[in-house]
């Protein structure tokens, strides 16, 4: 069976002058469907690349992106839309929601160019809000609600199109502890429900609470694996460990 999403030999190269910046360098790896997988690294380290390119925001400088087994990366921008609205479905760390509308049609608004009738469009953004918990909030506005709250109705907007990957960019950042294991727990509800979760984290204790762990540093892959494994917990280099005031070794 053929993997959900397929990087094979994936680079991704920018110039910022007379410097070739490697933001992904020559990254192979298959996330299968219904897998919880957390791409985790530092800032710089390439994970932000890998989330567009998953979600089909860019494209690969070379090597070859498959979503569902289609080459993304011959795609045009049409095509690029019409895949991004009908496979995947974003969480974002600020949670884009309008303002103006009530919770109800801002989960509609995904559905409303996917040739969806009126009643459909809102009874599924109506089954949505109630599998987050938020079925008593429909006619309140975004201010009426809490942070946590705010980021449930992003994670209903995202699955109100039924797509194949829900794409988590930092879901938790900006939210308290308690709020963000919450949104953790809902993501691994719907993991355990079948859904294909990826999660992009900076954050190590984000990272475990996932099944795989795809670690970066510096456009690679240094670990790809089990999220409770001990070799899944990032080590401290000597400079993060270095007690305050002393200089280098």
């Amino acid at each position: 069976m053929s993997a959900l999403i397929e990087f094979d030999d994936v680079c991704k190269y920018y110039q910022m002058g007379d410097t070739t910046v490697k933001a992904v360098d020559h990254i192979s790896m298959q996330i299968n469907k219904g897998e919880f997988v957390a791409i985790v690294g530092q800032s710089g380290s390439g994970k932000s690349t890998c989330m567009n390119i998953i979600g089909c925001l860019d494209v690969p400088t070379s090597g070859v992106y498959r979503l569902n087994g289609r080459d993304v990366g011959s795609m045009d921008k049409n095509e690029l839309a019409e895949i991004r609205n009908e496979m995947l479905g974003f969480i974002f760390q600020q949670y884009n929601l309008l303002p103006k509308l009530t919770l109800l049609e801002n989960v509609e608004l995904p559905l409303i160019y996917a040739g969806i009738s009126p009643a459909e469009q809102r009874q599924r953004a109506k089954e949505a809000l109630e599998q987050v918990g938020l079925g008593a909030k429909l006619a309140n506005k975004p201010s009426q609600l809490s942070g946590g709250q705010q980021q449930r109705a992003s994670i209903a907007r995202a699955l109100v199109g039924r797509p194949a990957v829900i794409l988590a960019d930092e879901p938790t950042g900006a939210l308290d502890s308690h709020t963000g294991r919450e949104v953790l727990a809902i993501l691994q509800k719907l993991h355990r429900q079948g859904n294909t979760v990826v999660l992009i984290t900076h954050d190590n204790a984000i990272a475990v609470q996932a099944e795989r762990i795809i670690r970066l540093e510096d456009g690679r892959i240094v670990y790809d694996g089990d999220a409770h494994a001990p070799e899944a917990v990032v080590q401290p280099r000597l400079d993060w460990a270095r007690p305050e005031g002393e200089g280098a070794v």
